[in-house]
């Protein structure tokens, strides 16, 4: 008993210790406690029933049962802490028998290196597990444990690159020059090279007396401890600790065993993080995944990412499924049947097929070869599922694009005739019928009508065609907000299906013209700043319109306008009878009617020019107000580009000015040209703008007059009165003509006509043509000047009543 080292002791029944060994002995006196004779004789289970812990009643127990017969044996692991260092032990208490009496055998067995080891363990075990720190930051808290439990001042993980060896993480104390990434001959450090050489760990306490073959003069090792980190087969280099000073104690083979833990680690670590990487590499190389599949569809491994499939997360969660378990039964039948044919064939197959994804649907292109490996003892494929929904998507949209491409050439041929048919139109009526007859007569749309504004929510219903019966009380809500919506906007208006922007109700009152599905355009009449109403075009069954085509019909809405703007100032010009109309505009926007309210004077129009820059030259008498004064009014006006004074104040004649206008504006004269009116008079004065047009008598004066308060609001309709229009020939316009020219100026304005003098390129000179008629140059072109302007005159100047101001 006194040679084992560990404290024993034997106590009776009662627990009286009866003997002990020296190590107890040894126990007591180096903490203070008199041991012999003083414990012998005492109560173990006293003692221990009056410790502080939990510990010290276990124990009792636990010998009472053992003293009682009710356990063979009794062990308690418990800490025993010295003020300088931590401790713990194990109690181990065993029953026996001499002459019928009962003892017990306890003994402590100091168990701190096994408990310090374990929390070395526990603590290497925490830093490899915490994913929130980088590989570098793991091993910089394994060589700093490493360093404290093996009491090594340094610790190093290098990696060996031919005779380089490069430090890459390293545990060094402040003062010591040594850091990570620098680097050195691997000849320079024999012990490393040594590990790497022999692929195995070394430990040596004192280098100079047990191993001088391994000394370095340049870095002073004097002990070392490490082994070598193998990744993939191959030596990457080593993880040590050692110090500058030999040990006093050997190495131990537990410290042997967990320097190998450690170098096992990082080289399982560097070799999962490669494959990761290669992997990645792979994937994204390579995105489709690829699996091994038997003859029954069973998954028996995954090759890539199978997140790219579908939504799949983990490999494990796919493996050993078979397809009918992971996709819908028909692509799963199908799928398997490719695998089967590619094993019966010994050949390659594919086969395409479609999966519903969260994103929407996806499609997939099976590639399945056989494999010759016997690795998985069956008959097995690799299976590669590749995405071709781009593709798929990139398909569908080439026909589309053919689809809608023949739709439009054949809308472009269908336009260019409702052009040739519109060229002899009288009547808003025929332009509108013979658009919708054409439209409809063709397979493109199966109905179409033509509408106006009747209110800010409503159109009312013209020509149609397409509909058995149709009246302005049969248009659904929907249908009239997609109309007023073009008619507002100006643009055209396309829903894929009518039946979208229809509600539905009992009594039917709801339902669109068209009830079936269809998708339907709503193309605004409108050219300039006026728009005449609405042609709501439905497409054939199953059919879309698209952009495309939506541009063209934007481009018949315009034509159809057009034409109405024809008839409606061909009527102006061929009635009799004419419609006057008069209107105020108070306080006006108008350029002119904001200055005659500054200035106190008045604005008379005589005529607008449009420009092909999009600006306007206004040609104005101005009234009431010094020339100079007004043109500078006028310069200082933002939307004013120039402003000239064509003709000064003369006797009974106010002064011209020439005023180019940079920002049109809506006007209230071009809505009045557009609907085919003749305007005859406009005067700004004390801030409000006073306008006239004739129109024809059969025109919707309502519909005029809602244009114009749409684009100017507060215009009024003061007058509306019919007067009649003398009737002006061709006859009447030359004699016109004739009796503003002298006959020296007709003589020169035929002579350089016959002679191709207006030609382009000209024909004749003027030198030639003034030799012709035998007078001077100058003369000629006096005459030509005189001329022109009788010409003209007589073209842009009625002759009998007031002057039409475009």
């Amino acid at each position: 008993m006194d040679t084992l080292p560990l404290m024993f002791a034997i106590v009776d029944a009662s627990g009286v210790i009866l003997s002990t060994n020296e190590t107890w002995s040894e126990f007591g006196r180096a903490n203070g406690t008199e041991v012999t004779p003083n414990t012998l004789g005492v109560n173990y289970l006293d003692i221990a029933d009056m410790a502080d812990d939990t510990t010290g009643e276990q124990a009792a127990d636990g010998i009472r049962a053992v003293l009682a017969g009710e356990q063979s044996s009794f062990e308690l692991e418990y800490p025993c802490h010295a003020p300088s260092s931590k401790r713990w032990f194990r109690l181990y208490a065993a029953p026996f028998t001499i002459d019928g009496s009962t003892f017990a055998s306890i003994a402590h067995i100091d168990i701190t290196a096994r408990k310090q080891r374990e929390w070395v363990l526990e603590a290497a075990y925490g830093i490899c597990t915490d994913s929130s720190r980088t590989f570098t930051e793991q091993l910089n808290a394994l060589l700093e444990l490493g360093c404290e439990t093996l009491g090594s001042p340094f610790g190093t993980f290098s990696r060996v690159h031919g005779d380089e060896y490069v430090f890459e993480a390293v545990s060094a104390p402040a003062a010591a020059d040594l850091e990570a990434g620098r680097t050195t001959s691997i000849n320079d450090l024999p012990n490393c090279r040594h590990v790497v050489e022999h692929r195995e760990p070394l430990a040596i306490k004192d280098i100079e007396a047990d191993a001088p073959d391994l000394a370095d003069p340049e870095w002073g090792i004097a002990n070392y401890i490490g082994a070598p980190v193998v990744v993939d087969g191959a030596v990457y280099g080593t993880l040590c600790f050692y110090g500058l000073e030999p040990r006093t104690a050997e190495f131990t083979q537990w410290d042997l065993t967990f320097v190998r833990l450690l170098s096992d680690w990082a080289g399982y670590e560097l070799e999962r993080q490669r494959h990761t990487e290669q992997r990645d590499a792979l994937n994204t190389a390579l995105p489709d995944p690829s699996f091994i599949i038997d003859a029954e569809g069973r998954f028996l491994d995954c090759l890539t990412d199978p997140e790219t499939m579908m939504k799949v997360d983990d490999t494990d969660t796919l493996v050993g499924q078979t397809l009918h378990e992971f996709l819908p039964r028909n692509t799963a039948d199908s799928l398997l049947s490719t695998v089967r044919e590619a094993l019966r064939t010994a050949s390659f197959q594919s086969v395409e097929y479609e999966l519903q994804a969260p994103g929407g649907t996806r499609w997939f292109e099976a590639r399945v070869a056989p494999l010759e490996s016997r690795a998985y003892d069956l008959d097995t494929v690799i299976f590669v599922a590749r995405d071709i929904t781009a593709h798929k998507d990139r398909q569908a949209e080439l026909e589309r694009q053919r689809d809608e491409l023949r739709q439009a050439q054949r809308l472009n041929v269908l336009g260019r005739e409702i052009a040739k048919a519109l060229q002899d139109t009288q009547t808003r009526e025929e332009i509108e019928s013979a658009v919708c007859a054409h439209l409809t007569e063709s397979d493109l749309y199966q109905a179409v009508w033509a509408g106006s504004r009747r209110n800010a929510a409503q159109v009312t219903l013209g020509a149609a065609a397409g509909i058995d019966t149709a009246t302005p009380e049969q248009i659904s809500p929907g249908e009239h907000r997609l109309a007023i919506d073009a008619i507002d906007t100006g643009e055209v208006q396309v829903v894929e299906d009518i039946a979208d922007v229809s509600t539905q109700s009992d009594t039917g009152t709801d339902r669109p013209l068209i009830a079936d599905h269809s998708s339907v355009a709503a193309v605004p009449l409108a050219t300039g700043g006026t728009t005449y109403g609405v042609l709501m075009v439905y497409a054939s069954t199953d059919a879309t319109i698209g952009c495309r085509e939506s541009d063209i019909l934007a481009d018949l809405g315009r034509l159809i306008a057009l034409s109405i703007q024809r008839v409606h100032s061909q009527q102006s010009l061929q009635a009799a009878t004419t419609v006057k109309l008069e209107f105020l505009t108070p306080d006006s926007d108008d350029v002119f009617a904001g200055l005659s309210a500054m200035l106190d004077c008045s604005f008379t129009l005589e005529r607008r020019v449009p420009t092909s820059s999009g600006s306007s030259l206004h040609y104005v008498r101005v009234s009431g107000v010094d020339t100079e004064r007004v043109c500078q009014a006028l310069t200082e006006t933002p939307s004013v580009e120039s402003c000239a004074v064509v003709e000064t104040v003369a006797e009974n004649r106010a002064p011209l000015l020439e005023v180019a206008l940079d920002e049109i504006s809506a006007s209230p004269l071009d809505t009045l040209v557009d609907y085919g009116g003749a305007v005859r008079r406009a005067v700004a004065a004390d801030g409000d703008l006073r306008f006239t047009a004739e129109m024809a008598p059969d025109i919707n004066v309502r519909a005029v007059v809602e244009a114009i308060q749409e684009g100017t609001p507060g215009t009024e309709l003061r007058s509306k009165q019919y007067v009649d229009q003398p009737v002006s020939t061709v006859t009447d316009f030359r004699t016109r003509i004739r009796d503003r020219l002298t006959p020296k100026q007709a003589a020169a304005l035929k002579t350089a006509y016959a002679r191709g003098y207006y030609d382009w390129p000209r024909g004749s000179a003027a030198e030639e043509l003034a030799e012709t008629l035998d007078i001077s140059a100058p003369t000629l072109h006096y005459r030509l000047r005189k001329a022109h302007d009788a010409v003209i005159g007589a073209l842009f100047d009625s002759g009998t009543g007031p002057e039409k101001l475009d």
